[in-house]
């Protein structure tokens, strides 16, 4: 089974495209009647990597201090070392084992000056040369013989886990690790495209291939398909071909949700890590409410750590063989090299990154060999129901003004114009009121979405919803169970056509859903797409305040693969947004991050499509 994305940990760019476009929706796109306005979005950047002030979102600042170009001189002239520091003009381009961010500190101890000399670098001649302690027989050895009989497997050169599924990686894998520095430094001279859709959001270069000029990037790509390239084959026993990468960074909030890897001649997935930065300050340091944060100081500073978010984590699988659960968490470490066979069992995400002060860094992509058959993920049919004739009393639940005929022929007029409309207001103060105590009430049973791979968020269990619908004589039934038999009603449905001139006969996918930081809904299958449709979406409990995902996102075939959406619906709360899509339209809700909302602070959604 694979994801409905296979981009790898970091997508290339071209198969992130391409996969986006294809599997999402079937090739119509949303037009005719009735057409959203397109609401286009960017693209591209340009990322600096440097010691900065500014506040701009797409800069990077990975250091605290940056020395002025007349405190270098002055640095220089007083702490001469060498005779590359020793020259009057400033120069990023020093061949001195140092870079120009050396600062003069005063030992309180001994009140005199010194110079501390921060981010060392390689000579800007220098190549990337791979550890040779990785290339001793013995080393490879033990490590093959474990691979091959799914054995773990620890040194101090390399590692090796085999549950959920086998993940290498290497440490210390440069010889030369100060190089890694020269490699940030030419990070900063490369554009940056933004990659934004259902299943990510980070920025990321063109292939490795295409960047000829940065000398320490080129370095390690003919390092990644001579010598790196033939070490892991002959580790894996795989039959190895070609190697395709890219450069990623992860500022605060990204992620890469839940996939597979699995597309074509994809054999082996890596990520080589780049974290050459001192500790941050701890005292000032934010964990962002991350259930899963630890204490920086219960393990050694490589570069990052766990708090900081941004791990590679392992999904374990179900009895059917679909993901389920976050099984391993993997965190970057400065110099090291992670790598996993591609299959179906592969399935992996790259945790929301939470480090306010420090990107996460990677050069990352696959290795490539005799093309494969990747398997396909269970179609989900779609499945319609007629609405119910059970007497619902519509004016009990939606405010008096939706009951006027003039204000629905307004809002028939403004779904003509523009395809969508937003009822602020919906439901009457006195029942929302008792729906969001009821939502809190821990008589309410909660169950897990299915398909991991495509969705997160806990619905109302049907059963239980059939069960608490069933109200005594004399009395309403439950008011969450009440508001999913009011959505499923036939008087709802007629109240929904006069406000969009749509006959509605059907509906389908009615849940009323918890969401909390972490969950999201990816492209569905395009059976899900393939017939016109009306989205009906309620949101309860949203904050007033702008959250980091959680809305909906319309797009067309055409668009997704430059990343473009025809609308975007934010939650707000007690507010109804109805689109209406016309055949191979799709639909997703963006991931919703921790960054924005404590990690208990949750909102409801009543969802549901209706269909002529």
């Amino acid at each position: 089974m694979s994801s409905p994305r296979n981009d790898s940990e970091e997508p290339s760019v071209a198969a992130a495209e391409s996969e986006s476009a294809s599997t999402g929706s079937n090739d119509a796109g949303a037009s005719g009647h009735h057409q959203a306005a397109k609401r286009r979005l960017s693209s591209t950047a340009v990322i600096e990597i440097s010691d900065t002030d500014s506040d701009d979102s797409d800069v990077c600042a990975v250091n605290s201090y940056q020395a002025s170009a007349d405190e270098v001189k002055r640095i220089r002239k007083d702490y001469t070392s060498s005779s590359s520091s020793s020259s009057s003009d400033y120069s990023s381009d020093s061949e001195s084992p140092w870079e120009d961010d050396s600062i003069v500190v005063e030992d309180k101890f001994e009140t005199k000056a010194k110079r501390a000399e921060l981010n060392p670098r390689a000579n800007r001649m220098d190549d990337p040369r791979l550890n040779p302690a990785i290339k001793l027989d013995e080393v490879i050895d033990r490590l093959t013989s474990h691979w091959k009989e799914d054995k773990e497997h620890l040194s101090k050169e390399v590692t090796l886990t085999c549950q959920p599924f086998k993940v290498c990686r290497v440490h210390n894998l440069l010889a030369n690790p100060e190089i890694i520095n020269n490699i940030v430094d030419d990070m900063n001279t490369l554009d940056w495209t933004r990659k934004k859709m259902d299943l990510y959001e980070f920025h990321q270069t063109t292939d490795l291939a295409n960047l000829t000029w940065q000398r320490s990037i080129r370095g390690i790509y003919e390092l990644l398909k001579t010598e790196l390239k033939n070490w892991v084959s002959e580790v894996t026993g795989l039959e190895l071909q070609s190697v395709s990468a890219s450069c990623s960074l992860y500022g605060p909030g990204d992620h890469l949700l839940i996939h597979d890897d699995q597309m074509t001649d994809r054999r082996v997935a890596f990520i080589f890590y780049l974290a050459p930065w001192h500790p941050p300050d701890l005292r000032h340091h934010i964990h962002n409410g991350d259930s899963d944060a630890t204490d920086q100081k219960s393990a050694p500073w490589g570069g990052w750590s766990e708090s900081m978010g941004g791990a590679l984590e392992l999904f374990a699988r179900d009895a059917s063989g679909a993901p389920a659960d976050v099984e391993r968490r993997l965190y970057p470490a400065n110099n090291t090299l992670a790598f996993f066979q591609v299959g179906s069992d592969s399935f992996h995400q790259v945790g929301e990154v939470l480090s306010m002060e420090l990107p996460r860094l990677s050069i990352n992509g696959w290795f490539h060999g005799p093309a494969a058959e990747a398997s396909a993920p269970a179609p989900e049919d779609l499945v319609l129901h007629k609405p119910h004739s059970q007497v619902v009393v519509v004016q009990q639940w939606l405010q008096s003004t939706y009951m006027s005929t003039r204000v629905r022929a307004q809002v028939q007029a403004q779904m003509e114009t523009a395809s969508e409309v937003s009822l602020r207001d919906l439901l009457r103060p006195d029942r929302l009121a008792a729906l969001m105590a009821a939502l809190e009430a821990p008589d309410v049973e909660w169950e897990r979405s299915p398909g991991r791979h495509r969705r997160r968020y806990m619905r109302v269990s049907a059963a239980w919803a059939e069960a608490a619908s069933k109200a005594e004589a004399g009395s309403e039934p439950h008011p969450v169970a009440g508001l999913l038999r009011l959505a499923g009603s036939a008087a709802f449905v007629r109240v929904l056509a006069d406000c969009t001139d749509l006959a509605l006969a059907s509906y389908s996918g009615l849940e009323l859903q918890r969401w909390t930081p972490g969950d999201y809904t990816l492209l569905a299958g395009r059976e899900q797409y393939e017939r016109a449709r009306l989205e009906a979406t309620l949101y309860l409990g949203a904050p007033a305040g702008a959250l980091s995902g959680g809305q909906r996102v319309y797009v067309a075939p055409e668009e997704a693969a430059r990343g473009e959406a025809l609308l975007t619906v934010p939650p707000v709360h007690n507010a109804l947004a109805l689109v209406y899509c016309d055949a191979g339209a799709a639909a997703f809700t963006k991931y919703l991050g921790r960054l924005a909302a404590p990690p208990h602070r949750r909102h409801y959604v009543l969802a549901c499509s209706y269909y002529e």
